[in-house]
């Protein structure tokens, strides 16, 4: 079986920020200033934590006392650390706001030596995310307005540059990384020389150039020996590994990947070392291990970015709504002044005049602001359909990914892995299409207000319909359907969007019951009898106390490790509005969740 390049930019970044971390703090603290060493210690303590409040606070010291001291340069170092800490706990949207706030600010303070570090944290988070194109943009301009005198900013870059290089572009990746270590040797980094050979065994390994990767290996080892404390182990696991699998030893290649605590790198350092020994079958389940941690941290950052943004954009419009409502009441008093003023002598009436001018002047402000605002609203709901479509990406890689496995003609699966392979590409195709589908429908809906409901529909058969689209004997729980209505009993509603809702609330079911019962459910309201309600009840995980009303916010997940994008609750519920009924849930009942669709009979 051919090897395949696995791509290593996830690993090599996310330890080069750690590194990028140290060099810069370690470099610029001077060592007679004892406060400022005291408030970087801090800020170094919790970085590597998860205690989020005292990070921040850390982290908000540190620009605090830099600004107080005139040190515009580790000001923004101290925004850097931030961003960078958000970064490797998955907050992406976060750090790009704050990176566009941090730009915002060294245009307000004119530190235009200081842009590069915007532009090079823009990278980083581009290069995370996936967007390779972009990050490389951005490191290509960074490296434009760097100082070239100061040697760590453009090591950094170069190594970035490396890193996202190195699948696509090996040869690429492998003279940035020598022009990293180039700058490094000149200026006697011991630490960063001894990290960057680490590094570049790595890039070796995945170009399989042994030649190469045996030369600095030998180097690193000898690195090891003679620098003591000054010598870096972030990539010592890493090297191993390539140098065991280099050498043909490939099970103690996999022992030591299995000490690695990044999953996702284990996993494809597993897959890749499996298909260099020729065991496909390993291979083929690492790469699957591998498919299923990547989705699932995929699924975070599209939850974190789709709750940032829908939080944006509500406190956008918001605010729009407030600005507008404050200009039209400035409006309407202006006008009552107007008769007044007549009324009164020249000399009063110039001071009004002066007042009405002044005024007029605050309400044009008012209306510029107001205008702005709904233009910033406008770009968040286009960024809104952008970040949606990262969605699909998780569904792409996983199509990609079996695709190559069975067009290997040199692949050797059997016909269960084959069926298995092709079950999940069906899949992964299946939900490009519903995520689409729910792109659409929201875009539609958001647009009208008014829903068609001209369909006569018979209750229990329409429920019964939808039901019969989830029979699947292979699951531990069952799906019953119960009714108090008679066969016959019908109402005007619309037809299509009752069965969407009921395939929503079905949907969610099964997604959150492992074991039990699901129940869908036709009867009269008790308290209301001109509402007939659809309830569908499941014996899952439930809902948590706190938040009934969250999961019926756009793109809100209970569980960020589940498919979806979080469009199926409110998009029900707004639907079911627009027909004069609703969607609510039972926070009565308390074995598991019970959704409720009302719809009006009449």
């Amino acid at each position: 079986m051919k090897p395949t390049i696995i791509n290593y930019r996830f690993l090599a970044t996310t330890l080069l920020v750690l590194v990028c971390m140290t060099m810069t703090t370690s470099a610029q603290t001077s060592g007679d200033d004892t406060t400022g060493n005291d408030v970087l210690q801090e800020v170094r303590k919790y970085f590597n934590s998860d205690n989020e409040g005292a990070f921040y606070i850390a982290a908000e010291r540190y620009r605090d006392y830099h600004l107080k001291t005139g040190n515009l340069h580790l000001y923004y170092k101290g925004w850097e650390h931030e961003i960078l800490y958000d970064v490797n706990h998955n907050h992406f949207y976060r750090a790009m706001r704050k990176t566009t706030t941090m730009h915002n600010d060294m245009k307000r303070r004119k530190a235009e030596d200081e842009y590069y570090s915007a532009t090079h944290l823009r990278g980083i988070i581009y290069s995370l995310k996936g967007n390779i194109t972009l990050a490389h943009q951005y490191f290509e301009r960074a490296l434009e307005e760097v100082d070239h005198s100061q040697p760590i900013n453009l090591i950094n870059i170069y190594l970035d540059l490396a890193n996202i290089e190195m699948d696509t572009q090996p040869q690429e990746a492998m003279k940035h990384l020598d022009c990293a270590i180039d700058i490094i040797k000149a200026n006697n980094g011991r630490y960063e020389y001894s990290d960057a050979i680490g590094f570049k065994v790595i890039v070796a390994f995945a170009m399989r150039d042994w030649d190469t990767l045996h030369k600095a290996y030998q180097e690193y080892m000898r690195l090891q020996k003679t620098l003591g404390d000054d010598f870096s182990v972030t990539y010592y696991h890493y090297v191993q590994i390539c140098k065991h699998a280099a050498d043909h030893r490939y099970d103690e290649a996999i022992r030591l990947t299995n000490l690695l605590t990044n999953t996702t790198d284990q996993y494809k350092f597993q897959t890749d070392i499996y298909e260099l020994a020729g065991d496909t079958a390993n291979a083929f389940l690492a790469q699957k291990h591998y498919l299923a941690v990547k989705d699932s941290v995929n699924n975070v950052i599209m939850s974190e970015e789709m709750v940032g943004s829908a939080s944006d954009l509500a406190s956008i419009e918001r605010k729009n709504e407030e600005c507008s409502e404050r200009s039209e009441r400035m409006k309407w008093s202006m006008m009552a002044l107007v008769p007044i003023a007549c009324l009164m002598p020249i000399a009063a009436c110039q001071c009004h005049k002066r007042k009405y001018t002044r005024k007029l002047q605050q309400q044009n402000e008012e209306l510029k602001i107001a205008r702005d605002k709904a233009q910033e609203a406008e770009r968040m709901k286009i960024s809104f359909i952008q970040n949606m479509t990262h969605e699909i990406r998780t569904p792409l890689n996983i199509i990609s990914g079996f695709a190559q496995v069975i067009s290997d003609p040199d692949t050797d699966i059997s016909k269960e892995e084959r069926t298995e392979i092709a079950t999940r590409i069906t899949n992964s195709t299946n939900n490009i299409v519903n995520i689409i589908d729910e792109i659409l429908d929201i875009s539609g809906k958001e647009s009208i207000h008014y829903i068609d409901k001209s369909d006569l529909v018979h209750c229990n058969e329409i429920a019964q319909k939808v039901l019969r689209d989830f029979d699947d004997d292979d699951k531990d729980y069952q799906i019953r359907f119960e009714s108090s209505l008679k066969d016959s009993y019908k109402l005007m509603t619309n037809a299509k969007e009752v069965e969407k809702i009921l395939h929503n609330l079905l949907n969610n079911a099964c997604k959150f019951t492992e074991k039990g019962l699901i129940t869908l459910s036709c009867y009269h309201d008790e308290m209301e009898k001109d509402i007939v309600c659809f309830s569908v009840t499941d014996t899952g995980k439930g809902i948590k106390e706190g938040e009934e009303e969250k999961i019926f916010e756009h793109f809100y997940k209970v569980d960020a490790y589940k498919e979806g994008v979080g469009l199926g609750l409110p998009l029900s519920r707004r639907v079911a509005r627009q027909m004069g009924g609703d969607v609510v849930l039972d926070t009565s009942y308390k074995d598991g969740s019970r959704f409720i669709l009302k719809l009006p009979v009449a």
